[in-house]
């Protein structure tokens, strides 16, 4: 069991990490459309106001804007799945090494 003292709250704190991580992600690819939209905005109504830019033009800026914010939700979300798969794999080697030691206590006791 003093074997694994000092790794299993490092496992039990990186799970929690790539947890907290997983839920940023989906929460950034969820706001993806919002954000892209706004720094869209942001550009487009001086190009507007002055008359920069013609109709066709704008339209095409608004159909760029769009397919960016699924790429840019694509990867989020793609990002999340990382961090879940990791987290996953901390908390399984958390719960396994936590038997692991746990058998190894009880082993000790019936000898």
């Amino acid at each position: 069991m003093a074997k694994f003292q000092g790794i299993l709250p490092a496992l039990a704190a990186l799970a929690i990490i790539h947890a907290l991580a997983m839920i940023w992600c989906i929460r950034g690819g969820m706001d993806a459309a919002n954000s892209d939209r706004l720094a869209f905005q942001a550009v487009a109504q001086p190009l507007r106001a002055s008359d920069g830019i013609t109709s066709s033009a704008m339209d095409t800026l608004e159909q760029n804007v769009v397919k960016r914010s699924v790429i840019h939700a694509g990867v989020m979300y793609s990002y999340a799945a990382v961090h879940a798969v990791t987290a996953i794999g901390f908390a399984a080697a958390f719960i396994a090494l936590r038997r692991k030691s746990r058998d190894s206590i009880s082993a000790v006791q019936r000898a």
